[in-house]
């Protein structure tokens, strides 16, 4: 069988790798040439190419493995699908190997438009405090397929999978899937929502009564689902299983006080509470559930407080991509704030926010997507001022000028990274070094 590898990325490397170890004949690709990439797929052990297109299939291949920033709609995979030839996913490729190599392995898989880093981090928290061996990959971790003898030597995997890795994933049949919500997103890469909808909705393929399934009360999307899943069903934030009188329930038992956990925001409990259920699934105990989520921190770059001068609290949230994000942001602050949205554009719907500026005293739209939602809050009448910025320096001094005693200068842009920064985590480490540079330093 020979496979082609498209994309060089991490993703990419890795599953050229996994194959080439195995003795698969493999042929590594990528539509760009540039030093960086030729340097990073030094001694991969594969012959590899570098801005290549379609016509590389007319060699033939038994399938195309894509990496996840590749779209669908990209000419090779376009004319891929148009030839008959499979097309998988490198997460489909590392459980195909793992279902080979570690038929016992137990899998839970979380996606979600929000949440699922944080989600299954605490999953491993959880997971950890109970003494359960487990490996941890997938989307914000590592290549699945560059930590394949970790898995098999853990027996468990807990795997947080994107749309794109569900895209060209057929029936994975995951022991626990957790869908914690679906909102507008990645349009730029999916044909449409429906597609988005549909992809996410494939975590649920191929489990059985035996296996767990877990969607969220507040997602209609997920709710819809339930009459038509196979496993069974927990719906988070209903039932056995919410939030009551400040009290997280496991299936109707008291498992921890909301004031003794070290997070807070309505959001971050149905977290906790969606990672309950799966550690449990995976073997965990109700103690050390507990104390895995006792001790559990957030994550940099997820309502991360990054300075406080003046009285002004500079809050880092660049891990909110999307309006949804940004609407649960601002739903768990209380207080002035001034509110900094934009980066590379998504053309995704900011409605969804509109309800949710009422505490903002002004919001900067900044970077790619800045004029169009600058234009959008104008139209809507937002009774906070807009302002338009060019980048993030500017809508920071912007901010600064602006924020007064008690308020929250809130970095939650709603759009990508990529028109300034190499990701989410560089975006929140610039908005941190200028919030706290001081007044007319430019660091």
């Amino acid at each position: 069988m020979t496979t082609l590898v498209y994309g060089l990325g991490e993703s990419g490397l890795a599953a050229a790798r996994a194959l080439g170890e195995r003795g698969v004949e493999v042929i590594a690709v990528d539509a760009n040439d540039s030093k960086g990439l030729r340097r990073s797929a030094e001694g991969l052990g594969a012959e590899t190419r570098f801005g290549v297109g379609p016509e590389v299939l007319e060699e033939g291949f038994d399938r195309v493995v894509a990496s996840p920033g590749i779209r669908p709609a990209d000419a090779l995979l376009s004319a891929a699908e148009k030839g008959g030839i499979p097309i998988l996913s490198e997460v489909a490729l590392g459980l195909e190997l793992l279902r080979t190599e570690a038929p016992g392995l137990n899998v839970a898989a979380v996606t979600g438009t929000n949440g699922k880093t944080t989600v299954v981090d605490m999953i491993g928290h959880c997971l950890t405090a109970s003494e359960v061996p487990h490996a941890v990959a997938g989307n914000s971790w590592r290549a699945l397929t560059g930590c394949l003898e970790e898995v098999r030597d853990a027996g468990t995997l807990v795997l947080e999978v994107s749309s794109f890795g569900l895209h060209y994933l057929e029936n994975p049949g995951f022991d626990v899937a957790a869908l914690l919500n679906v909102r507008p997103d990645h349009l730029n890469w999916h044909a449409s929502f429906e597609e988005y909808v549909a992809d996410k909705l494939r975590i649920f393929d191929g489990q059985n009564p035996e296996d767990l399934a877990l969607v969220s009360a507040g997602d209609e999307v997920g709710r819809s689902a339930v009459e038509g899943l196979a496993a069974e069903t927990v719906v988070v934030g209903d039932g056995e299983t919410r939030v009551q009188e400040g009290r997280l329930l496991l299936r109707g038992q008291p498992l921890v006080e909301v004031s003794e956990l070290p997070f807070v925001g309505g959001h971050n409990l149905e977290n906790a509470l969606f990672a309950a259920l799966t550690a449990e699934g995976l073997g965990a105990g109700m103690a050390g559930i507990r104390e895995g989520l006792r001790g559990y921190g957030l994550k940099p770059h997820r309502m991360e407080v990054v300075g406080e001068s003046g009285g002004v609290a500079w809050v880092d949230d660049s891990k909110a991509t999307n309006p949804a994000a940004v609407a649960a942001a601002l739903a768990g602050i209380e207080g002035p704030v001034v509110l900094i949205l934009g980066g590379s554009e998504k053309e995704t719907d900011f409605s969804e926010v509109l309800p949710h500026l009422g505490w903002c005293r002004a919001i900067l739209c900044q970077g790619e997507a800045g004029p169009r939602l600058h234009g959008f809050l104008n139209e809507a009448g937002v009774e906070a001022e807009v302002r338009l910025l060019p980048d993030l320096r500017s809508a920071v001094e912007e901010a600064r000028a602006l924020a007064r005693p008690g308020d929250v200068v809130l970095l939650s842009p709603g759009c990508a990274s990529f028109d300034q920064f190499s990701g989410y985590a560089e975006r929140g480490e610039a908005f941190a070094r200028l919030s706290t540079a001081p007044d007319g330093v430019r660091p």
